[in-house]
């Protein structure tokens, strides 16, 4: 089978794994955000927005290493990044055990100071499951993945769910996390033979640590980003709107769920294709078009429908999330088309780049969130959000240095349409309806007919 065959075919798995996530999480997340309201979801979000951070942080680049290694990692190598992965998670802990109080002083939320210590101890659960994980995306058998990561989400409902019945608010989400990430890594060990050893090797850790630290730099300011939701939003606006920016995240994340997809199957997939740029740069150019249509048309779709879902379904309570939507849809909608250039830059070793370009997104975001939300509200949240998207040239610039030039077209079609019916869903009634005959004009060309065919006979075979 052709690598482009395989890689599609895995990522095809792993989508409906997604879809199949993705109707579970909505059906559980609107039940317990009906059930709990707005200011408990807000402990919620602010407590865990701190708490993602620190997933992202504690893997320290040892998954980049393992995953992007040419040939095969040997025992040994899994057995260190479990050692260095159980070290870090233990440090982690502490600093947020013991920082839990200074943590709900600085958001001016004194009640997230439970929750995070409770959510600290998830840490260790979610990043130690990295060793399984990488071996089983290293040989692309995304089934098994999607497999355990379907059963350990339903998990987290079965607790949560009965939890928010029983009025414990904020901490029913609190305690389904806590055994989505137990049953994750069981179910792991469970079914691999891999069985991580302690080990300690000075030049190897060395080796692992140059190459994942500059990884893992880029990936911590990026990750700053979570912070801003807590942190500035908590700061101005309180938890309510805390509440309303998570929702609508949480949304949009799962409506661009294809995204995460993508990318985890890219830092494979690349990595076969070598230096060969031609290839590089092709892979590119189909890698976006194909991220813009997966991403874009569920987020159009839901924006069609979203003022009478949001009431119906959610509540009158959460209406809010109706005037930020567009604006973080359009957000990750466009950064959908750079999550490749960002993947070829770490293939070519270039992660200071991909840092510089976080550095300056992330200072736009946080810095016009800080001076909007005083004025602006929730609102100016969203803003901000659009003007971080001037970031993207610099990871344009750095991407064409290592393959060339690239050719927008094919994804700019769909981009636009897909940004124009996001914009006309928020004006009213009638331009929202008129908006969605604008998904039919590119299929006027038999070539996006013809590209459209050809994925879903890939999916068939």
């Amino acid at each position: 089978m052709g690598l482009r065959h395989q890689a599609l075919k895995g990522g095809f798995i792993m989508l409906i794994r997604q879809s199949l996530g993705i109707l579970l999480s909505l059906v559980g997340m609107i039940f317990i955000t009906r059930v709990i309201g707005p200011n408990e979801y807000g402990l919620f979000g602010a407590s865990t927005g701190i708490i993602i951070f620190f997933y992202r942080l504690a893997p320290s680049g040892l998954d980049a290493y393992l995953l992007r290694k040419q040939a095969n990692p040997e025992q040994q190598e899994y057995n260190q990044a479990f050692t260095l992965l159980l070290c870090i998670n233990i440090i982690c802990v502490v600093v947020l055990v013991l920082g839990r109080q200074m943590i709900a002083q600085l958001l001016r939320l004194p009640e997230v100071a439970p929750l995070i210590g409770i959510l600290a101890l998830t840490i260790p659960l979610s990043t130690l499951n990295m060793p399984w994980v990488v071996k089983l995306e290293r040989d692309l058998n995304y089934q098994r993945i999607a497999y355990i990561e379907l059963l350990s989400q339903i998990t987290y409902y079965l607790v949560a769910i009965p939890l928010a019945v029983r009025g414990f608010g904020a901490w029913s989400p609190v305690f389904g996390l806590f055994t989505q990430q137990a049953s994750q890594i069981t179910l792991n060990y469970c079914s691999s033979n891999f069985r991580p050893r302690l080990c300690w090797n000075s030049s190897l850790i060395r080796t692992m640590l140059k190459y994942g630290l500059s990884y893992a730099t880029s990936i911590w300011i990026w990750e700053l980003r979570t912070l801003v939701n807590p942190v500035i939003v908590g700061r101005f606006a309180g938890a309510e709107a805390v509440a309303f920016v998570a929702l609508c995240i949480r949304l949009v994340e799962m409506l661009s769920f294809a995204k995460a997809v993508t990318a985890r199957l890219a830092v494979v997939a690349l990595a076969k294709l070598g230096d060969n740029k031609s290839r590089l740069r092709k892979s590119i150019q189909e890698g976006m078009r194909l991220q813009v249509l997966a991403v874009g048309l569920p987020m159009v779709s839901f924006a069609l429908v979203a003022p009478v879902v949001i009431t119906l379904v959610f509540g009158k309570n959460w209406n809010p999330v109706l005037q930020i939507f567009p604006l973080i849809a359009v957000s990750y909608l466009t950064r959908t088309i750079f999550n490749l250039h960002s993947s070829v830059l770490y293939l070519k070793e270039k992660n200071l780049q991909v840092a510089w370009f976080n550095l300056v997104h992330v200072a736009l975001f946080a810095g016009s969130a800080f001076l909007l939300m005083p004025h602006l509200g929730m609102i100016g949240y969203g803003w901000a959000e659009i003007f971080a998207l001037a970031s993207c040239f610099i990871l344009h610039l750095y991407t064409i240095r290592e393959v060339g030039s690239l050719n927008y077209t094919e994804a700019l079609i769909w981009y636009t349409i897909l940004v124009a019916v996001l914009i006309l869903s928020a004006i009213n009634n009638e331009a929202r309806y008129l908006s969605s005959l604008l998904l039919l004009l590119p299929l006027v060309s038999t070539k996006e007919r013809n590209s459209l065919i050809g994925y879903f006979q890939i999916f068939k075979s």
